[in-house]
């Protein structure tokens, strides 16, 4: 579980492989988040590939509590995977 400050934005990394293991680019990759206040959005997130079959997705915070983020990526066989993370978003406790 990954800690930010509200108001910042919490990078998650997913990684995806084919059937023997080797890192490969899904069809496609989704990305929704739950935010404390039970609601569910796609809206604002960034999916960004940093390599073949290594994608970083980020979660611009405005509130804080507990946030879940749930990645998937699709593909050929038994490629399909879910990446799920929790985030801890806490108020500064710096004036």
């Amino acid at each position: 579980m990954s800690t930010v400050i509200v108001g910042t934005t919490a990078v998650e990394r997913a990684t995806f492989r084919d059937a023997d293991g080797a890192l490969a680019d899904p069809d496609t990759v989704v990305a929704a988040v739950k935010k404390p206040d039970e609601s569910v959005t796609s809206v604002g997130l960034t999916v960004t590939q940093i390599g073949t079959g290594i994608y970083d997705v980020g979660v611009p915070t405005d509130d804080a509590g507990l946030w879940y983020l749930k990645v998937t990526g699709t593909g050929p066989g038994s490629f399909a995977k879910v990446l799920e993370a929790r985030i801890c978003v806490v108020r500064s406790s710096v004036a």
